[in-house]
């Protein structure tokens, strides 16, 4: 149904952060960006080389960035000594190649990309939300770990969740346009240059085409007419995107260097489920913003609410959702399902229970958007999930700051009428608390053993080619 323009406020967002002086939507933003790099800058400085994230960047990412370095520009990508695309490691290596190339230096280049993610996302939040508000939405990138070690250690996952973040501030742009569209396409193959898995957010841009560059007239199917033809220009868009992928695929034989084909192909099907999970977790600091939403959506829409519920609980119970390592279904917040008994020995109490609440969280954080915002993000989502779930591995790492920014970005998007509530008074506790409990992880995490400068890759990501290569013992007896 076309929008009126007696009716036309209640489509559009309400950019109630316009109203704050710009000094104070300038300082959160750069708060969160200080925020993060001061706390990354202190890791480089004072603590150990020690972890996972440190273990990952040692063995794997920055002797891919020396290696790239030596020869640069002319780089060997054949086998690169990384799972993901080189987009970060050639940036890197670009530093590194032209005298900025110490370990530390490289850090603080991972922390000044860490940095500018989350000051992206809080100034995105600032034009439609208080300037405390806003702040305390990205406050969780900067307490996570999945995105606080990739800024103090050489790790790529940042630079991708930029692009990431990119895209959909495109998609999402209002009023909608064509313009919008097109900078987003023209940052996916950046994206996939940097990880090919991310792929996924073509899906977005045909979506926000689909629905209208000039209008967000309600209906998903209305005017085919109209909408074919430009969502066929979106999808023509992309094409260098996946071409990018493509180009890969073909060079390694696979969607990953050859060294990492053994251990990382397949899927996982548990993935969504797992995703849901997580979702119903992270409304613990945004809940306060989208709590509002959710009791709407079972007051008013209770059809719906039920649905998300039984989409939840049938995502949860369809796969193996047990704690398996063998699987892929461990580390993070899998701990649950290592601590909560089984049911036959394949569906887990706490997935049983946690995913249909956080599709339930979903479609309630969803629900009071505009009909744009609610579909782009939820087809997002979709993509993101069904991507994610051609992955072996269900690691919480490569979902959690994905799940930050798309309830960053659903909060600041609420409707005035959902966000002046009783609710709001949580809102900084509720988030000082969660994000305490992730930096609480954040530091753990960077203890034990450090790890050596030098520290080889494991035999399985080992290929005769590689300097480090020892040929195994000749098991013939003299």
């Amino acid at each position: 149904m076309p929008i009126h323009p007696s009716n036309r406020s209640a489509e559009l967002p309400h950019d109630i952060g316009r109203t704050d002086p710009l000094l104070h939507r300038i300082s959160a933003v750069i708060a969160s960006f200080c925020l993060l790099f001061l706390g990354a800058a202190a890791v480089i400085a004072f603590l150990p080389n020690a972890g996972r994230g440190a273990w990952d960047a040692t063995v794997y990412h920055e002797p891919l960035v020396r290696a790239l370095a030596d020869t640069w520009p002319r780089f060997d990508l054949a086998d690169p000594l990384s799972a993901t695309t080189p987009g970060y490691h050639i940036v890197l290596a670009t530093l590194d190649a032209i005298g900025i190339g110490s370990t530390a230096s490289l850090r603080l280049a991972s922390a000044l990309i860490g940095s500018t993610l989350i000051a992206m996302l809080c100034a995105w939040c600032v034009r439609r939300v208080r300037p405390l508000d806003a702040f305390l939405l990205a406050l969780p990138i900067a307490a996570s770990i999945y995105t606080f070690q990739a800024s103090a250690f050489i790790l790529p996952d940042n630079l991708a969740w930029i692009g990431v973040l990119v895209i959909l501030a495109c998609c999402l742009r209002d009023p909608p346009g064509f313009r919008p569209l097109i900078v987003a396409s023209i940052a996916l193959p950046a994206l996939v240059f940097t990880r090919q898995v991310h792929l996924w957010a073509a899906a977005p841009i045909w979506l926000a085409a689909w629905l209208g560059v000039r209008d967000t007239t309600p209906g998903l199917f209305a005017s085919p007419a109209s909408r074919i033809p430009r969502t066929a220009t979106a999808v023509a868009l992309t094409v260098p995107g996946f071409l990018v992928v493509g180009w890969f695929f073909r060079h390694w034989g696979g969607a990953v260097p050859p060294r990492f084909q053994g251990d990382m192909s397949g899927g996982n099907p548990a993935t969504p489920a797992f995703i849901l999970l997580q979702c119903s977790i992270l409304a613990v600091g945004f809940g306060p913003w989208i709590l509002p939403g959710v009791l709407s959506l079972i007051r008013d829409h209770g059809r719906v609410a039920l649905l998300a519920i039984a989409i939840g609980l049938a995502l949860a119970i369809a796969p193996d959702t047990s704690f398996d390592r063998d699987a892929g279904r461990y580390s993070g917040w899998w701990a649950l399902a290592r601590v909560t008994p089984d049911i036959g020995g394949r569906l887990n109490t706490a997935m049983l229970l946690l995913a249909p609440l956080g599709a339930l969280v979903v479609a309630g954080s969803l629900s009071g958007l505009t009909h744009r915002a609610r579909w782009t993000l939820l087809g997002a989502l979709v993509a993101f999930a069904a991507a994610q779930s051609a992955t072996a591995y269900a690691w919480q790492r490569y979902h959690e700051p994905f799940l930050i920014v798309l309830f960053a970005l659903a909060s600041a998007s609420q409707p005035p009428h959902l966000r002046r509530t009783p609710f709001a008074a949580l809102r900084v506790p509720a988030m000082l608390v969660f994000c305490a409990g992730l930096a609480w992880i954040s530091i753990s995490a960077i203890g034990g053993d450090p790890v050596e400068p030098g520290t080889t890759p494991p035999a399985m990501h080992t290929q005769p080619t590689d300097p480090w290569f020892e040929p195994p013992a000749d098991p013939t007896p003299p």
